[in-house]
């Protein structure tokens, strides 16, 4: 049976205060008045709850937050960062997931756990800031090293028409899991590739990414939408081979980038009909109607951070449904805070680990959403995700986390999922929810970094010019 969200009273945020929240977070992409008011004038603070919470005070930029905050999610970047440089194998792609407070003896051991190339893809992003000034974790010449050895393993991975596994095993590389080819988790190793050799200003590195991406085939991996006609990217190949029914054919964050790699490809690239045909799968989410509502956190991140959304044009503002999205699932968490201790304290819903189901001992994986039956688990590192879109909201899930001293929450890597009510902490921290929080974190401290250098590969900006012409 689903959840039910309670229909408590609410009432309106203070207009202004939420819209330069927003907007200045969104580096401009809420950028006149006009925009700002019509967008703060559907948002709403649920007054339901054992403690119904504060408003939180606007936060304009990063030059808007307290030095006490800044250095805390500096502190959290740079942990988070380290995740990746940690858990790179020797071979060049990174452990999916990692325990969070185990030893250096147990954590060495893990890494005969299975390889994410989604979570890889986005490692490489952390790896090349890992070099920058604003870290200094490792040199640019040790940044390169790690994502030639990548992108070079890359290479050898079995391939059907540019798009690989999403996972391989750690020790002897042979794939794994339940596809033989997956089409976004390929699209952020090819991502990852682009932007870490944009960013490290490598030739090497970019003649690398670009045969990893140009080898692709984007209308092999399309069928045409029943609707539209339109080409619609499929989601790869089962573990036997045939080919997925199942289409990425909602407009959301998840998918976006995907779609203007496909466009913006120099061979075999898709028509902009395919990106403006996607569809919107509206759901109420705490009395607001939200696109792809129905699922957790990631699908108002992942693109967000890694693109400027309003570049691109399309039938849905996503920047600003990712915003809303986000406020949305603050919401619905807020809402059970009389059924739920956790979310009396925190928010965040999204697919992750959570308690381990009846007489197992192992976390469970489930796809935590406001529209699924919830047991009070919160991800706290999947909210860090959207720092920079509604960084007041995710601050105070950071405070709560630091104030909290039993479950202890903040390990080596940043915050594991949380259910006070079973008192109950994962224990493990999972690649992809890692990433984005490195590149939301960065977007916030230095100026939307994350999304500039992606906005000068070559292929966005065929993408933009193109997608223009519509």
């Amino acid at each position: 049976m689903r959840s039910k969200i309670s229909t408590a009273r609410r009432t309106t945020v203070s207009m202004l205060s939420l819209a330069l929240a927003l907007s200045g977070a969104l580096g401009g992409f809420l950028n006149t008045p006009t925009q700002m008011r019509a967008y703060a004038a559907t948002q709403t603070v649920t007054q339901s709850g054992a403690k119904a919470a504060a408003t939180p005070q606007a936060i304009t930029a990063a030059s808007s937050l307290k030095a006490p905050d800044k250095k805390l999610l500096l502190q959290l970047e740079n942990e988070a960062i380290k995740y990746f440089l940690d858990n790179q194998l020797d071979n060049g792609l990174i452990l999916d997931r990692q325990m969070n407070f185990a030893s250096a003896a147990e954590m060495a051991a893990a890494k005969e756990h299975p390889c994410s190339v989604s979570g890889t893809g986005m490692g490489l992003i952390a790896i090349a800031l890992a070099s920058s000034p604003n870290h200094k974790i490792i040199s640019r010449e040790d940044a390169i090293a790690r994502v030639k050895k990548t992108l070079l393993m890359a290479r050898l991975l079995p391939q059907d028409h540019g798009m690989v596994p999403h996972f391989f095993e750690g020790s002897t590389m042979k794939w794994t899991g339940s596809d033989m080819a997956s089409t976004i988790d390929s699209a952020w190793l090819i991502a990852g590739g682009l932007w870490a050799a944009q960013y490290l200003k490598d030739d090497e590195l970019k003649h690398l990414a670009n045969e990893l991406y140009d080898r692709v085939d984007w209308n092999y991996w399309a069928d045409k939408d029943t609707t539209s006609g339109a080409p619609v990217l499929c989601m790869g190949l089962n573990d036997k081979g045939g080919r997925f029914k199942s289409q990425w054919d909602r407009v959301n964050g998840e998918v976006a980038f995907m779609y203007f790699l496909a466009i913006g490809a120099k061979d075999h690239a898709l028509p902009p009909s395919a990106w403006k045909n996607l569809k919107l799968y509206n759901k109420q989410v705490a009395g607001q109607t939200i696109a792809s509502g129905d699922l957790g956190l990631f699908v108002f991140e992942y693109s967000n951070e890694l693109t400027d959304l309003n570049a691109y044009g399309g039938n849905i503002n996503l920047a600003e449904e990712g915003a809303r999205g986000i406020k949305a699932n603050y919401d619905a968490c807020r809402d059970l805070a009389n059924k739920f201790k956790t979310y009396q304290r925190f928010w965040g819903l999204s697919a992750g680990d959570g308690p381990p189901n009846a007489g197992q001992t192992t976390d469970a994986y489930r796809a935590y959403a406001p529209d699924n039956d919830l047991d009070g688990t919160a991800h706290i590192m999947a909210t860090l995700g959207a720092v920079d879109i509604a960084p007041a909201w995710v601050l105070k899930n950071v405070h709560e986390a630091e104030a909290l001293k039993s479950p202890k929450i903040h390990g080596h890597y940043g915050y594991s999922n949380v259910n006070l009510d079973k008192n109950w902490v994962s224990r493990d921290v999972v690649g992809i929810d890692v990433g984005v929080a490195v590149m939301s974190l960065e977007n916030l401290l230095y100026d939307n970094e994350v999304r500039k250098v992606w906005q000068e590969l070559p292929s966005s900006k065929r993408a933009m010019e193109l997608l223009s012409q519509q």
